[in-house]
């Protein structure tokens, strides 16, 4: 072999060699399994809870009873002094029922009862009524008395023969009118009573007076405001519903209601009523809330946030809403661990309150939810379990 075919054929066993090992080598690291990547996502166990079902609305507390005391009578005000020795009024420094102070005087804060005095009309004219009334009626009862003894004298002469049809029946009719005058005697008695009763001005509820209207001293005619008083131990809240929940809010219906005054309180209270008619210009409907206010710490004018919980349920599977995922286009789902791998589960939702949604199928208390790190996850991937703070993005 000359030295041109021996250094051919030792240039091919070389590259024989070389081609050997590399595909040698190239098939083992093939061969090889790259170890698995784990997603690292934090679990907590499904737990039960309560949730509600609820409708937030707002509107304004007012009084359960607003009444404007008028004058019956016309005559100049004598008096606005309530009767007693003394009355406490409702302060803004106190909620609970002002300052102790003790007043006489018709003004705004002072609490008043069913028919106290609150104030006086010159009455005087109207006890002059009275007697005046109270004089004819005896004028036309003596007058009478006189009619009916004349009445009878005629009627026993007659039936004695000795007087005349005519006579006896002139005698009856007598009688009869002097009766009359005496009932209209009696019936402008009581009318000069009543107006003389009415002189004096009286509260018809128990309330706190809101409004003065008038001063001493003025000339007022029958009809004229005196003071306005509202009765605040008992208050309401009427809220607009919209239409879509005239089937589902109800008398009885729970709320709770709060108010910027106080801060993290919150007063619970039924719903009282459902207004018959719609709001024909919003086209809502009116629900009326009562609620006592005896610590009278609920002031008409004040704006209330009222919570209506139209539907309630105990130990049922609750989960945070930002662990579900889905739901815009397709079903709700969620993940569980099972075993070091991430399962797929697709689940029914609920009640959705705030941030929290109920389960209803799909998922059972104590499974292992992932909560952190889902967004990253595949049906049947190996995951590690591991806390939020070790957690990065990928």
């Amino acid at each position: 072999m000359n030295s041109r075919k021996r250094i051919i054929y030792w240039s091919a066993a070389a590259a024989v060699i070389v081609l050997t090992f590399w595909f040698g080598y190239f098939y083992e690291s093939a061969g090889k399994a790259e170890p698995e990547e784990k997603v690292p996502v934090e679990i907590d166990s499904v737990g039960v809870d309560s949730i509600e079902d609820t409708i937030e609305l707002t509107d304004w507390v007012q009084a359960n009873r607003i009444v404007d005391v008028k004058s019956k009578v016309a005559g100049r005000i004598e008096s606005l002094e309530a009767a007693g020795s003394g009355y406490r009024k409702l302060a803004a420094g106190n909620p609970a029922g002002g300052r102790d102070i003790l007043t006489s005087r018709v003004e705004e804060g002072l609490w008043v009862s069913r028919n106290q005095q609150l104030g006086v009309i010159d009455h005087d004219i109207y006890a002059a009524q009275v007697a005046a009334a109270a004089a004819d009626l005896r004028a036309k009862q003596v007058e009478l008395a006189d009619t009916t003894r004349e009445k009878e004298r005629m009627a026993s002469l007659y039936k004695q023969g000795s007087g005349t049809q005519q006579s006896r029946d002139k005698a009856v009719t007598a009688a009869e009118l002097a009766q009359a005058r005496v009932a209209a005697a009696k019936a402008h008695l009581e009318l000069a009573e009543i107006n003389l009763r009415e002189s004096t001005i009286r509260s018809p509820i128990n309330g706190v007076v809101t409004k003065r209207h008038i001063d001493e001293g003025n000339l007022i005619s029958a009809g004229s405001r005196i003071v306005t008083i509202a009765d605040i131990e008992t208050v309401k809240i009427v809220v607009a519903a919209a239409e879509r929940y005239a089937g589902i809010i109800e008398a009885g219906t729970p709320t709770r209601i709060e108010v910027d005054a106080y801060p993290g309180r919150v007063f619970k209270a039924d719903v009282y009523s459902i207004h018959p008619a719609f709001d024909p210009q919003t086209g809502s409907m009116p629900v009326e809330i009562r609620l006592e206010n005896k610590e009278l710490l609920l002031r008409p004018g004040m704006f209330a946030r009222v919570t209506l919980i139209t539907r309630h349920k105990e130990d049922v599977v609750v989960i945070s809403r930002d662990v579900v995922l889905g739901g815009r286009i397709g079903p709700y789902y969620v993940y569980v661990v099972e075993d070091g791998v991430a399962h797929k589960r697709f689940v029914e939702v609920g009640i959705k309150q705030g941030h929290r949604y109920e389960i209803t199928e799909g998922l059972k208390a104590g499974e292992s939810l992932v909560v952190n790190g889902m967004n990253y996850l595949i049906d049947g991937i190996g995951v590690e379990v591991v806390r939020i703070e070790d957690i990065g993005v990928r």
